[in-house]
């Protein structure tokens, strides 16, 4: 059985403008023909995201803690996506 790649997208939901102006922080988990949608409940000013890096542009308190909280959630994401395939689901 061929492994399937997982693909993991970050991206922002800019038709989801709070109060304060800031947009939601969404992602996409693709693995072969399945997607699954999520919210990150993280969300951050659209002028500071980086779409191609999936990331918080810049260096404010906010930026470096909301990409450390992204990094945390990838890194989940692939440590279960791991555990999965050595029981042998996928």
């Amino acid at each position: 059985m061929k492994q399937e790649k997982m693909k993991v997208l970050l991206y922002l939901k800019k038709s989801g403008l709070d109060k304060s102006g800031k947009a939601p922080i969404m992602g996409r988990i693709t693995l072969g023909r399945n997607v699954a949608q999520f919210s990150c409940k993280l969300s951050c000013n659209p002028e500071s995201w980086n779409p191609r890096e999936s990331r918080v542009d810049g260096k404010s308190r906010e930026a470096v803690e909301i990409n450390g909280r992204l990094e945390n959630l990838l890194l989940s994401i692939q440590s279960a996506y791991q555990s999965l395939i050595a029981k042998g689901q996928p």
